[in-house]
């Protein structure tokens, strides 16, 4: 982790950050293992400092966390960080760089709520004193300063802080707790994948379910081909929510804090943040009790953009303002938790609702049709899967959220087993296909 400061001041604040998050991991993911956590602090702090400088550091002078100081973001107002994604090549300067990815992720204390928003690089904007281009031009302009202002003068959201990782940092994140579970919802075959020496490496998955180790996430995130930025930006909100998922499992800290040292030596180029060690890590415990369905997954998408081709034929996306402003209060304000009759009966009798069997169980897609009916979905339609499925997955093919939260809440599901797949062919409303992580809803008497 990189900071403002400089020489060996930097260094040190990059070691104690990764100690701090590896720390913060173990209290988020075992609250009752923090006085562990806070006593191995001292002994990964000097195995760091040791990797940094090449010397011993007595027990003395290495620092030591109060748990409370960790534990207790100190602010009561919203906090706004821009993520910045860059393509960063071999030998590149960090700070001339595009952005591949731009993510504004907003934290609200008061409300205990949180979003993110992933805005498309090609979005043709004005670039604060500087005209027109695209909004992934602001950073190799001016870095992320100018990136952060140039996402507040285009939005109206005060953006208070940046993170900025290359592609690196992803994969050896998402390895070092152990993977990520990811639905793919169809088949990518992308032979003009880029590797880093301006050549091709190929990408090819199956649709279905795959634990991802860090290159394969960082492809699925990244590949465009047969499909549009949109569909791009969607499958990186997925790819950040199964990373959060998988530091919140139960062994995540047994992977991470062991490998304290290790992230310092791999991430110490990766990371760049204007926030301290601390902050992060009072962070972390702001973010980590919130639940998913309290967290807002906003994209800029087709509806918020129209096309557009620049007198010097470059191909652009020109905003729609009005658009946009809905987008920035569904950011700020993630829709409650559906209750158990939210949706009226007539949307609900009108939903085209596939529900699929993912297992070798016969009769689960009977069973969860009419527990399904016995609520008021009338429109549901079973049949079998082309194989087996770990887990249960809904599949939205018209962008409809409020029906699919209040299918998962229905189905004793999260809303993380929601996957957003546009497809205008599509006669269905929604797919369920069952897992074999599905228990059967008991029975509930029909509605009134």
């Amino acid at each position: 982790m990189k900071f403002s400061e400089s020489g060996s001041r930097r260094r040190r604040g990059g070691a104690l950050t990764i100690v701090i998050l590896a720390v913060g991991l173990a209290l988020v993911v075992l609250p009752a293992a923090a006085a562990l956590a806070l006593n191995v602090l001292n002994h990964l702090t000097r195995q760091i400092n040791q990797a940094v400088r090449g010397d011993a550091q007595p027990a003395a002078v290495a620092p030591v966390l109060s748990l409370n100081q960790v534990a207790r973001w100190p602010g009561a107002e919203r906090v706004n960080i821009l993520l910045l994604g860059i393509d960063q090549r071999p030998n590149e300067d960090p700070d001339t760089a595009r952005t591949d990815t731009m993510i504004l992720l907003s934290v609200d204390p008061q409300t205990g709520t949180a979003g993110m928003m992933s805005i498309p690089r090609d979005l043709f904007v004005p670039l604060p004193n500087r005209g027109q281009d695209r909004i992934n031009t602001a950073h190799a302009r001016g870095g992320p300063e100018f990136a952060m202002q140039t996402v507040e003068y285009n939005f109206g959201i005060p953006v208070n802080h940046f993170v900025r990782v290359n592609f690196n940092a992803l994969v050896k994140l998402v390895d070092l707790v152990g993977g990520v579970d990811i639905y793919v919802s169809q088949d990518i075959n992308d032979q003009t994948f880029p590797d880093n020496h301006y050549g091709y490496d190929p990408f090819v998955i199956r649709a279905g379910w795959h634990r991802m180790d860090g290159a394969t996430a960082l492809k699925y995130a990244r590949t465009r081909h047969g499909s549009s930025d949109f569909e791009r930006m969607r499958r990186q909100q997925q790819v950040i929510m199964a990373l959060r998922d998988a530091v919140l499992s139960t062994d995540a800290v047994t992977k991470v804090l062991p490998n304290a040292p290790q992230i310092l030596a791999t991430l110490q180029d990766s990371i760049r943040s204007d926030l301290d060690p601390l902050s992060i890590a009072q962070l972390v415990m702001l973010a980590k009790d919130i639940p998913a369905e309290k967290i807002a997954r906003v994209v800029i998408d087709e509806t918020a953009v129209q096309a557009w081709t620049t007198p010097q034929g470059a191909s652009v996306l020109i905003p729609i303002r009005d658009r946009l402003r809905e987008l920035r209060e569904q950011l700020y304000n993630p829709p409650p938790a559906q209750a158990a009759n939210a949706l009226p009966e007539t949307e609900r009798a009108a939903a085209r609702i596939g529900v699929f069997n993912g297992t070798p169980m016969r009769g689960l897609a009977a069973s969860a049709k009419a527990h399904l009916e016995s609520r008021g979905f009338t429109g549901a339609q079973i049949g079998n899967a082309d194989g087996d499925y770990p887990r249960t997955i809904i599949i939205d093919y018209k962008g409809r959220p409020a029906l699919s939260a209040q299918l998962a809440a229905e189905l004793g599901l999260p809303v993380t087993a929601i996957v957003t797949q546009p497809d205008t062919t599509q006669a269905l409303d929604l797919l369920v296909i069952l897992g074999q992580d599905f228990q059967a809803p008991a029975a509930a008497p029909p509605q009134p």
